[in-house]
């Protein structure tokens, strides 16, 4: 037992003396590994060609092993991405969305409903006359949801007048 721990002993100065003399020329720049070959071009960690020198996204490049891929994107073909909603150029729809949207204001937002009205019914003809635009549905929501606005903000004036009364009797 003594020869081998001896033996392993002796091996290791002689190991680490031929790394030192190497490790100096062929260090990879970007993750710091000693080449095992002594012809090795590129670093077998992240892939960094070993005569190059060290960039600043070299260590971030290695860390997802990206050394040496391009990206190129204004040359890459790129698929259709399909809409995962309807399309919707139907700038009226848009209008009778963003009425009914500030009609929801409590007390003044009753001035809007009408205009909501209006661009909703307009958007639904519009929609009707080119369907290419598309925005149907948009309008029929706002025309169908500006009705309950007018609702709540009806019975928001009316408890406007009747709490004053309700307490004036008292």
């Amino acid at each position: 037992m003594k020869k081998m721990r001896q033996t392993k002993r002796e091996k290791v100065p002689q190991i680490a003396r031929r790394s030192r003399t190497f490790a100096s020329s062929q260090t990879c720049a970007a993750c710091g590994t000693i080449a095992v070959r002594e012809d090795a071009h590129y670093c077998l960690v992240c892939g960094k060609f070993l005569n190059e020198d060290y960039q600043p996204l070299d260590t971030l490049r290695s860390a997802h092993r990206l050394q040496g891929k391009t990206f190129l994107v204004e040359n890459a073909e790129t698929k259709e991405i399909t809409d995962l909603f309807a399309r919707n150029e139907n700038t009226v729809a848009h209008t009778a969305w963003a009425c009914l949207v500030y009609s929801m204001v409590p007390y003044l937002g009753i001035l809007f409903i009408p205009f909501t009205l209006v661009f909703g019914s307009y958007g639904v003809l519009v929609s009707h006359r080119y369907p290419e635009l598309g925005g149907r549905n948009l309008a029929l929501i706002s025309l169908g949801t500006s009705f309950i606005v007018l609702t709540v903000q009806l019975l928001l004036w009316w408890l406007l007048y009747l709490i004053p009364e309700l307490s004036g009797g008292m």
